[in-house]
Parts: C-alpha cells; structure tokens; sequence
C-alpha cells in the first residue's frame, strides 16, 4: 500500500486517498463557506482501516489547507478526534 497518493479533486469538493490505478480508497469533504472550510465527513475503505491511512488524509488536507490560510469547521467525528490528538493544528479551528 505504499503507492497510495492523496490529492485534492476540487470538482467533487474533497480530498482523495487513491491507490496506483486511480481508484479511490478514502476521502475527506469539504465545503467553502467563505470565512472557513467545513469538514463534514471522512470516509476510508475498510481493508485500510486501522494503517494509519485515515490520519494520512487528514494531515495532507489541513496542511494543504493550512497553506490556503484557511480556518476550518469540524463536523466529522473521526476529524474532531484526530485534530483533538494532534494540537499543532488548533490554531486552524474556526471559532463561531
């Protein structure tokens, strides 16, 4: 599973994990609502569960977010968890 990419698909609003062939094994939404991004759902194929990927999609789309100067508004469970373990991107939490 070392060839699995992530990458931003601004068409379908989300960032992608995908393997070799382009299939898409994992993803995390997003949605613009102009003073921030929402993140409401992050979904990982069940044979990547528990490697690490889900943790890879998250830290690749804040990074890349971070970079668009972006603050964002957490929904997604797995998302709240992950940021709530990794403090380095608190800074980054829209405060309504």
């Amino acid at each position: 599973m070392a060839d699995l990419v992530v990458a931003d698909n601004p068409d379908e609003h989300r960032y992608e994990l995908r393997d070799e062939s382009g299939n898409v094994l994992g993803y995390l939404e997003y949605l613009s609502r102009g003073e921030f991004i929402v993140l409401p759902h992050t979904e990982v194929d069940r044979s990547l569960r528990g490697r690490g990927q889900g943790g890879r999609l998250a830290r690749f789309a804040l990074d890349d977010l971070r970079d668009k100067d972006a603050k964002v508004y957490v929904t997604c469970p797995f998302m709240k968890r992950w940021m709530d373990s990794h403090p380095e991107y608190e800074d980054m939490r829209h405060q309504p």
